[in-house]
């Protein structure tokens, strides 16, 4: 894999394991993952961080409602600094 490759799987790897990626582009990841040792480790890594956090957190999922509320403040266009 080129490195190129590898940048893209690690910019899109938070989307792949939160299962958020479009089938295409889950397959896309999948498919570098099993032969790029690099980048596996990374995506063990990220998932093994996961589940740490998440039991520590104390909670299993974050209410849908507050996901909805977070979605629409990032999509909302920023006033530049006064």
């Amino acid at each position: 894999m080129s490195p190129t490759d590898c940048e893209h799987v690690l910019k899109q790897i938070e989307l792949y394991l939160d299962g958020e990626l479009v089938s295409s582009m889950r397959v896309e990841i999948e498919q570098h993952l099993g032969g790029c040792d690099p980048c596996s480790g990374h995506a063990t890594f990220q998932r093994r961080l996961k589940e740490v956090l998440r039991s520590k957190c104390g909670c299993d999922q974050v209410p849908p409602e507050l996901v909805d509320r977070l979605r629409a403040l990032l999509e909302r266009p920023h006033a530049p600094p006064s």
